[in-house]
This record gives C-alpha cells, structure tokens and sequence, in this order.
C-alpha cells in the first residue's frame, strides 16, 4: 500500500511546476488618466511588449490573463476607498459596475507594470478652478464661452500628435453641443519644443485666432490634416482656409513662436508632459477621448 502512495505524492508534488505566484496589490492604484499617460509613451509599449512575448503572450492576451486572475476579493480591497471620492450615492446599479471593473482593470495594469518594472507617470499637480486660471496667461489664448460657465476646459495639444487629431473631432462636437456651458481654452504644448519647424503649425494656429476667431475650430480642423506637410514646408492648398497664406508666409512674425514657447513653459510648470492633457473642473485627464467618455468626464466633473 504504501508503495503505492509514495508515487503519487510526488507525483501531486511535483507536476505543479513552481509554487503559486504571490498576485501583486499595491498600496493604492494609478488612476485611469495616469495609466492612460504611461500607455502613451512608445518606450513604455516597447517594454511592455517585449515582456509580454517572453510569457508567450501578445500584450492584449497578457492582459485579458492578468483580467482573469483578479478577484472579487481584490477588488473589494479598494472599493471602500473609492467610493468615499463620490458624495453622492450612486444612482443605479450600472454605474457601481463601471466603478468595480475601473477597479479590476487598474490592478491589471498594476500587475503588468510591476512585472515589467515601470513605474507610473507623475500626475500633473492638483489646482482648484480658480487657481489654475489665475496662473494661465489667458490673453492670446484660443477660447470659447464664459468666465462663469458650467465646465471650464483647459486643454495642452500639439497638431503633430495622433492622440490630439483622433480626439479633436470628439471635442468639437462636445463644444458644439454644450456651447453656452463650457469655457474652453487651447494651450500649446509641442511635442518638439526645441525646433521651430516643429512649432510651426502652432504659431499658424495662434495667427489664425488672432485673425479670424470667428472660425477658430474650423482651422484647427485643417490644422490637424496639414501638419506634417506644413513642418516639411510643402505647398497647402485650401480654398475655404482664409488667412492661411498670410499666417504662414515666411516673413511669418516671430511673436507666434513665442506665444507657443511661453505657452510649452507655463505647462510644465502645472507637471504636464504629455499631450493631449485635459483640466476639466479640477480634474485632470491624460490621453485620447472619444465622446462617450467626454459625456462621462462632463458628468463626472459637474459642480
């Protein structure tokens, strides 16, 4: 009998392969925006993905994985903390589903990120509403609506970044839609702040809005579709862009550059380094919107 045993003991012991991996959970979570911000950078992705094909995975299959292994037990590890940050209670059932996964898929990104050894992106430093428009020069800044509005959105882009261009359509169509409730401003942060080519389609964009305001939104549109080729100095032809040849002929007035330099140094002073940044009502949110999530942050940041 006990020879019988003895086999099968080792064999229960040893078939398992290394002893049940202890499943990371920081001391508090990145938020949605901090993860979103550490996910934007190409040397970031890189890494991550180089981590996830030595574990056999695509970096998607690694994170449905990670998905799969957190528990209900985890997540209530932070549900206490976070549901103290809504002072109302909550209106259905749906909207502590969304709080609840928010939460699964942070520890995820926790788990990637500390397997992968990277740490979180600093957050832009917290101001209040009327603190961070007092410390903005607002003189030569795009804007649209009032001091007094609802929603105040300050937003740092650059017509040369692909996350600014995929959520600019999204953003237009939220200031078409609350037009009387926000006060949005633009502020320039280029992504090259050292080159003055690169800068180029932004100082066309502060000409333009000095020039014709009216129609501010339709040249950043276009704005966004000719970037690259205004950068390489090739001929843009537009019927309906009005002072456009004006704006970037080549006696072109340095004073726009330093609009746009000004505007690069202020944003580093409020901890932004990355674009496209959002303050929304004193929230921060980094990285590419779509209109659905524009309809939760307004929510969200309703006063």
């Amino acid at each position: 009998m006990n020879l019988v045993l003895i086999p099968l003991f080792f064999f229960l012991f040893s078939c398992g392969g290394s002893p049940t991996e202890t499943l990371y959970l920081p001391e508090s979570l990145p938020s949605e925006d901090t993860i979103k911000e550490t996910l934007s950078s190409d040397t970031h992705l890189s890494l991550l993905n180089e981590k996830a094909t030595s574990l056999g995975k695509t970096l998607q299959e690694w994170k449905e994985w990670e998905k799969s292994l957190v528990t209900d037990k985890e997540i209530n590890t932070y549900w206490q903390t976070e549901k103290k940050q809504f002072h109302s209670s909550f209106p259905d059932t749906d909207a502590i589903d969304r709080i609840r996964e928010s939460i699964r898929m942070r520890i995820v990104w926790s788990r990637i990120f500390h397997k992968t050894n990277l740490s979180f992106k600093q957050k832009p430093t917290y101001q209040s509403k009327s603190n961070i428009l007092s410390k903005i020069n607002l003189q030569n800044s795009p804007r649209f609506g009032k001091m007094n509005s609802k929603w105040v959105i300050v937003e740092w882009s650059d017509y040369l970044c692909g996350f600014c261009k995929q959520t600019f359509p999204h953003t237009k169509k939220l200031l078409s839609k609350y037009k009387s409730e926000i006060n949005y401003i633009h502020k320039d942060f280029p992504l090259d702040g050292d080159s003055d080519e690169s800068l180029i389609p932004l100082a066309v964009s502060r000409c333009l809005w000095e020039k014709d305001p009216t129609h501010f939104s339709d040249h950043m549109e276009l704005l966004y579709q000719h970037a690259k080729k205004m950068t390489k100095g090739e001929n843009i032809q537009v019927s309906q862009w009005d002072f456009f040849e004006e704006c970037n002929s080549k006696n072109f007035n340095a004073r726009y550059l330093n609009l746009v330099k000004n505007d690069w140094e202020e944003a580093k002073k409020f901890g932004v380094n990355s674009v496209p940044t959002f303050w929304v009502n004193g929230r921060w949110i980094v990285g590419a919107l779509d209109s659905e999530t524009w309809e939760k942050v307004l929510k969200d940041t309703k006063p």
